[in-house]
């Protein structure tokens, strides 16, 4: 997995994107909002969906991001780890592997 941005950097690039281009931003952003306005999950399952995603992906930053997000969602530390490890099958247990750490870290 990438070690090179955190969540909070991610969300200063995207800051620093907005004010260089705010079109393309905005643009995210309605995308963003038109999938969770059209989406019949909550938002702990679709976080969960998007764990699994982030894993099989092996991207840090997204999986950090929507462990972060499904934690304010009310997501617990065991309920994440179950989104990893439900992503073996499709992705390896190497992908799941890497990001039982983030989880960790995570849910300290």
């Amino acid at each position: 997995m990438s070690k090179d941005l955190n969540p909070t950097e991610l969300f200063a690039v995207f800051a620093r994107l907005k004010t260089e281009n705010p079109a393309v931003t905005e643009s995210i952003v309605f995308l963003r909002e038109a999938i969770h306005k059209s989406s019949v999950l909550d938002s702990k399952t679709a976080n969960l969906v998007a764990i699994g995603i982030a894993t099989a992906l092996k991207n840090e930053d997204a999986l950090a991001g929507h462990l972060y997000l499904a934690r304010e969602a009310g997501v617990g530390r065991d309920e994440a780890i179950s989104a990893i490890l439900l992503a073996i099958p499709s992705c390896g247990v190497p992908a799941a592997l890497a990001a039982l750490p983030v989880a960790w870290r995570i849910y300290e």
